[in-house]
Parts: structure tokens; C-alpha cells; sequence
């Protein structure tokens, strides 16, 4: 959900409040009885189908899924249909082939195919302007918005910033509203320069194909694809799902609290061609056998094989052997073309993968938000079906899943050596600890755990077996540097020595910098106001963040887009819990992570309270912030992610931070980072008055401070749940 993402953002606004310059930002049911098109598979087919399916739901129970269902499809025939779990948890009712669930992003597809079935009928070509079609289509780089076309829609590469998701999640705005303002975003790349998810540009492309067609796309999708599909109970709103007699609620599992909780269903209807069809394991079936066949569905032919091909064929390169074709993401698993697309959307997650040359498919749907099961299936599938039917292979050390027991568990002393920064050509990564195994950070991208082979040799989970770290050590037997394999090149980076300076002396430095400790302890509260500007999203910002010690914080934030309030926020700790809440999302509660981060940062006395926040403070090294040199200190606290501070070696104040974004519910990470500049001296605190703050998806926001005011009467009412008002 959008809301996990203001967790991060919130607090590095809360930075302005606290004046820091040291802290951060299930039950398992039987199973049923296989469905009876899956008879006549042979004993070896059999025992494949059920090793598949011991490895998933096993795995279901693990991260606390309630329910899924999965259909397999080989040679034109269903040889696997069922369903597993719940399906709703209150009521203990039991998945089953016809469920339904929110399919989210996988129905991406059915717009593309939609787009190229007009194309089929010369109503547009994929090579068109948007705004052949749509005359209010406008991009703000002139160069792309007279270059742009349909296709670069299609395939993520428009140059607009990933997801850029504000606009929509709000429900606010109308489609024609949502179109204008993400078009007219401060694009994050050029056009075609690389690929970046967008959900709003298939929100275009479904009003393209609802005008070239003189109808709406829900209309078009359900008459033309659907209902010749035999998908009669598939739905493409909420509304609908609700009426029919077999559909899944949409959960939440929180992988430290163990708890599940049931989250209300959201109708994005303005974008709805970007994946907003409900679907069933039975219906999503005929959807297989169309991909596998070409275009062709019971000798029905539904769209030309010129167009078929334009779908899976690569548009664009994401990294490595990776594409995007047209609603499909397209990669090689061992020697075969694979063409797959998930989808992700509140209380659902969904799989659909093709394996064409072995004329193989399975579309995978479970009801609960960001679970890493879904891209597991890829492999527990293919290895099971194509590769021996003894090894359900995983990834090895999949980083998305062990790590949710290894966080709490100890660091082992042999890799404690490990723990250090490295240098190659002027750029630097680090080895840390995270959990139980060592990780290389490498700046801009999420922790690589490294998993020992053998003694100074470690792979990279989650990566192809050609990727790799080895250990150089020097005759003494101490480590002289480390090797980065990746295939085809190899990068040696070697150890980077400490400063000379001490944490104390650095620390006293910046306590004198911020204003002195007198000045830091004589207030006891603090309101700032500021304005955001969401550059990526087309969206602007209000905020208001109040502070109070020993360690209150909440953040309230109203968000505009063309001129239009579109929702609001309330972020909080009250000193022992803290959530994130939203008019148009369910409230995310904090915990593990994220509840510890927010402790640390409401101490409204943290700067002078930072031996007592962090279990470790380190300087790793010199470097530079544009051109003024910086100590680049570590801070790792007990229970929660580190994060790295530049700090000024002239004026020892804070100029930039990077740290990783938790939401301990979805395990999800994002690397996070702010630059902080314009400081300015209030009232005895220095106070960072522009704050630039960048994630994947929030894009860059640029955060500028209106007015600081110190010990404000605020009632402890400030500082809890506004759900109610």
C-alpha cells in the first residue's frame, strides 16, 4: 500500500521538529480434493503437481497468507486447479477454484492486448501520439511530449517516475483529472531512456482504446475479452466482486506482530485499465490458454500473430537478460523465454507466468498485500514442471524470506572481520551485519546478503549463481580487499581506513554545531510548518509537524493537486505506539522496524541522547557532498535498520542522510535518501529550512520549512490516532 511509503518521508520532516542531526528516520486448513479436470495426469505429472504444492503452501502458512489459488495449465488443458487456505479468516470459509481475487497489475495484459486488438482494426497504431486521442495529453519536457507515443505507454518508458501513485490512491480525481497531472510530473528520466513502472499511463491507454473503440474500456475488455473467454465471473469493479457469491477478502499479515488483519477492499475505478479486474484460478484459465496459444483461443483467433508477437516481444531492457514487452515482463529461465506479470494491490497479490516453448502457464492469486510467495511460484513451478520433479528449487537464500527469523538472531563472529567500508575508483560500498548474515550496501540499492559457499567465497541470494564476493586476505591472513563478481566482469574494492578523528570529539562537534547542549534542553516543545512539493507525482504538500518531549511526534500532511485538497495523513508516535494514517488508505500500525525508528526519532532531546539510541556509532570514512568534505557516520540501532550521515567536516552540520525504508508488514525495503541545506539558527537550534528527500516511490520531494515555533502548549491529543475525527 502507498501509505508504507510516507513512513520514511514523515520522518525525515520530523528531523525539522526534533532539530536531530544524529537519529533515523494463519491458520492452515486441509486441503481439498484436486479438481476433477485435473484427472488423467500420470503418476509423474501427479507427483510433480503435488510437490508444487506441498512447497507453496507450506510456504503460504510460513508468511501467514490466509488463502490462494492456483491453476496450471500445460498443452492446452487445466492440469491443476485448486485452492488452498481461507478465503475469509472471520468466517473460517475455505478457498476454492472460483474465488475471486484482485488480480492488480497482472491486468496490464489485458489492456495491452486490448490496445493491440484496436490496432488489429487500423483505429489507432501503437506508434500514434497520445493525443491523437486524448487532446489534453501533455507532458512537461517538450521533447517528449511531442515524441511520445502509445507503445512508450505500454512499456514503462516514458520517463515518468516510477508508480507515481499519489494522485490515484487518493481517489480524488477523475480519469481525465489523473491523466493531466501525472503527464505534467517532473519526468525522472528522459523518454526511452529507461524503464520505469508507471500505473497512470495505462490509465491513459485504457482512454485511448475507449475512444479509438467509441465506448469505455471496462465495455471493451468485458465484451471482446472476457465474455468470449467464457470469464463469466470475473468482475472489473469492487462493487461487483461483492455481489458475487465466491470472492476473497483482501488481508495484511505483519511478519513480527504474526497478526493478520483484514483490510477494507479499495475501488480505484480511475485506473482501472491499469489493473483493477477480479478474477478466479477457473476463469484465469482460458486467460492461460489464449497467452499459450498465440492469440488463438478454441480456434477462435482473438488478435493478429504481428500483434501477438509485439506483446512478448522486448520493448525495453530493465537489467540483464530482463525485459518489458507490452503488459509483460519477459526473462530467460534456463534456456527457456518465460513471459510473466504480478500484481499488487491492498489485501492481494497475484502471479501469472508463461512458459511458452514447453506450451506452460499458471496464474497464482493469494489475499494478502506483499508477500514474497508470489515471485517464489515462479521457480517452485518451473523446477517442478520443466527442471526434476524432486527439487523444488528456491533462489538460494532468497533474501526476501529468511531474513525474517535472521534479523533477531545474532551476528556470527567469524564475519565480523567482514564489517568494513570498501573503495573502488572513488565509490564505496559496505559490509554489515543484518541479522544473522553479512550484507554488502551498496549506495542507491537494496542490502545483498551474502551467503557462505565455502571459507572467503559467498553468493548473493535472490542472484543467478555468476554473481558473487570473494575475500582476498594478505599473507598475514588479514583481509586486503574483496572481489565483486558479476557475470562477464569483476570489480576489486579495497579496505578504507577510519578517520582519525574520535565518535566523541565528532559528536560534540555537531551538539556545538546545532546550537550548544543549553539550547537544545531548554525548550520542551515545537511546531513546525512547511510546504511539499512532490516534483515526480505532479502533487504538492501542507505539513505540520509537532513535537513535544520527551519523545511525542506526529506529522499531519494535506496533499493538492490541480488545485483540489485530494487527502490527508497523520503520522504519530505517542511515546510507546505510533501508526501512519490516511483518508484513503487503511492506517499501517507500527511495529519492529518501523515502531523503533519512530522512537528514536520522536526524542525530542536525541542529538544529545545518541550513546543511549544506538547501539553502535561509527565514522567509516572521508568523502564529499558536492564539493565540501564530510564524515560518512553509521548509526545502527538495537531493533532497527542503520542509516549513514554525512556530516560536514567545516560546519559539522548534517548535508545529507541514505537509509533504508522498512515497513515490517511487507517487508518491503526501499532505499531512502535527503539532502538537507539553508539552515538557518531559531531560537538557539540550527534547523535545515530545504530538505530533498528521493525514494524509488515517492520520487524526489523537495521539503522547504515556513515557520519554527519552540514550546507551543500542544495537548497529548496531538500525538494519537485521528482516525475518528
Amino acid at each position: 500500500m502507498l501509505l508504507k511509503y510516507f513512513s520514511h518521508l514523515a520522518l525525515t520532516i520530523a528531523l525539522l521538529a526534533t532539530g536531530l542531526t544524529a537519529s533515523l528516520s494463519n491458520v492452515a486448513v486441509p486441503l481439498q480434493t484436486q479438481d476433477k479436470t485435473q484427472t488423467g495426469a500420470s503418476s509423474d505429472l501427479a507427483a510433480r503437481l503435488a510437490a508444487i504444492e506441498k512447497a507453496i503452501d507450506a510456504r503460504r502458512v510460513q508468511l501467514g497468507i490466509p488463502g490462494v489459488s492456483i491453476v496450471i495449465v500445460k498443452d492446452d488443458k487445466v492440469i491443476y486447479l485448486k485452492g488452498l487456505g481461507l478465503k475469509n479468516i472471520e468466517r473460517k470459509l475455505p478457498v476454492t477454484p472460483d474465488t475471486l481475487f484482485a488480480i492488480g497489475s497482472a491486468g496490464k495484459a489485458f489492456t495491452a492486448m486490448s490496445v493491440v486488438m484496436t490496432a488489429d482494426e487500423a483505429k489507432l497504431s501503437l506508434d500514434d501520439s497520445p493525443k491523437k486521442f486524448l487532446p489534453y495529453f501533455k507532458m512537461r519536457d517538450p521533447e517528449a511530449d511531442a515524441k511520445i507515443t502509445i507503445r512508450d505507454l505500454l512499456c514503462h518508458r516514458s520517463g515518468l517516475n516510477t508508480t507515481a501513485d499519489l494522485v490515484f490512491r487518493s481517489g480524488a480525481l477523475n480519469r481525465e483529472e489523473l491523466i493531466r497531472v501525472t503527464a505534467m510530473a517532473k519526468p525522472a528520466a528522459k523518454l526511452r531512456e529507461k524503464f520505469q513502472y508507471q500505473n497512470v499511463m495505462y490509465a491513459a491507454v485504457g482512454e485511448i482504446v475507449a475512444k479509438a473503440q467509441k465506448t469505455t474500456w471496462e465495455d471493451f475488455i468485458v465484451t471482446r475479452i472476457l465474455k468470449r473467454l467464457g470469464m463469466k465471473a470475473s468482475t472489473l469493479t469492487v462493487k461487483d466482486m461483492e455481489k458475487s457469491p465466491d470472492y476473497s477478502y483482501g488481508y495484511e499479515h505483519d511478519f513480527v506482530t504474526k497478526e493478520t488483519r483484514l483490510l477494507p477492499m479499495q475501488d480505484l475505478s480511475s485506473v482501472a485499465s491499469a489493473g483493477l479486474i477480479n478474477s478466479s484460478a477457473r476463469d484465469m484459465a482460458a486467460w492461460l490458454r489464449l497467452m499459450l496459444g498465440g492469440g488463438m483461443f478454441e480456434g477462435k483467433r482473438f488478435i493478429s500473430e504481428k500483434g501477438f508477437n509485439e506483446l512478448i516481444s522486448p520493448q525495453i531492457r530493465i537489467f540483464g537478460g530482463k525485459y518489458y514487452g507490452l503488459g509483460w515482463y519477459l526473462a530467460d529461465w534456463h534456456g527457456h523465454k518465460t513471459i510473466y506479470h504480478g500484481g499488487n494491490d491492498v489485501g492481494f497479490n497475484s502471479m501469472v507466468a508463461l512458459m511458452p516453448d514447453q506450451k506452460l502457464g499458471f496464474a497464482f492469486l493469494s489475499n494478502v498485500s506483499s508477500a514474497p510467495l508470489r515471485d517464489e511460484v515462479i521457480e517452485i513451478t518451473w523446477s517442478n514442471l520443466v527442471g526434476a520433479p524432486e527439487t523444488v528449487t528456491k533462489t538460494e537464500g532468497d533474501a526476501s524470506s529468511p531474513n525474517i527469523a535472521s534479523d533477531v538472531a545474532e551476528f556470527p563472529e567469524k564475519y565480523k572481520e567482514l564489517l568494513a567500508t570498501y573503495e573502488f575508483n572513488g565509490r564505496f560500498v559496505e559490509i554489515t551485519a543484518k541479522g544473522d548474515k553479512p550484507a554488502l550496501i551498496v549506495p542507491g540499492q537494496t542490502p545483498y546478503i551474502l551467503i557462505e559457499k565455502e571459507k572467503n567465497i559467498f553468493s548473493v541470494a535472490g542472484r543467478p549463481p555468476e554473481y558473487g564476493l570473494d575475500v582476498k586476505r594478505g599473507a598475514d591472513g588479514k583481509i586486503v580487499g574483496i572481489v565483486i563478481k558479476q557475470p562477464n566482469r569483476t570489480f576489486e574494492l579495497k579496505p578504507v581506513a577510519e578517520p582519525v578523528i574520535s565518535v566523541d570529539e565528532l559528536m560534540a562537534k555537531v551538539i556545538a554545531a546545532a546550537g550548544g547542549e543549553a539550547n537544545l534542553r531548554k525548550h520542551i516543545s515545537m511546531v513546525t510548518t512547511a510546504t511539499l512539493d512532490f516534483e515526480n507525482q505532479g502533487v504538492t504538500g501542507e505539513a505540520t509537524i509537532s513535537a513535544k518531549a520527551p519523545n511525542l511526534l506526529a506529522t499531519d500532511l494535506t496533499l493538492m493537486a490541480l488545485g483540489k485538497k485530494i487527502g490527508v495523513t497523520h503520522d504519530y508516535f505517542d511515546g510507546a505506539r505510533g501508526a501512519e494514517e490516511a483518508s484513503f488508505e487503511p492506517a499501517e500500525i507500527k511495529t519492529g522496524k518501523s515502531l523503533e525508528a519512530a522512537r528514536i526519532e520522536a526524542d525530542f532531546y536525541g542529538l544529545l541522547n545518541w550513546k543511549k539510541l544506538f547501539k553502535d556509532v561509527s565514522i567509516k570514512r572521508m568523502s564529499k557532498v558536492s564539493d565540501e568534505d564530510v564524515y560518512v557516520v553509521v548509526k545502527t540501532p538495537e531493533q532497527a535498520d542503520p542509516i549513514t550521515d554525512y556530516i560536514s567536516a567545516k560546519s559539522f552540520l548534517l548535508l545529507k542522510r541514505e537509509t533504508i525504508d522498512s515497513r515490517s508488514t511487507s517487508m518491503a525495503e526501499q532505499p531512502a535518501t535527503a539532502a538537507y541545506s539553508d539552515y538557518r539558527m531559531v531560537d538557539g537550534r540550527m534547523i535545515p529550512f530545504r530538505i530533498a528527500h528521493n525514494t524509488e516511490t515517492l520520487g524526489d520531494v523537495v521539503i522547504r520549512v515556513k515557520e519554527v515555533k519552540f514550546d507551543v502548549n500542544l495537548p497529548d491529543s496531538v500525538f494519537r490516532s485521528q482516525a475518528r475525527k
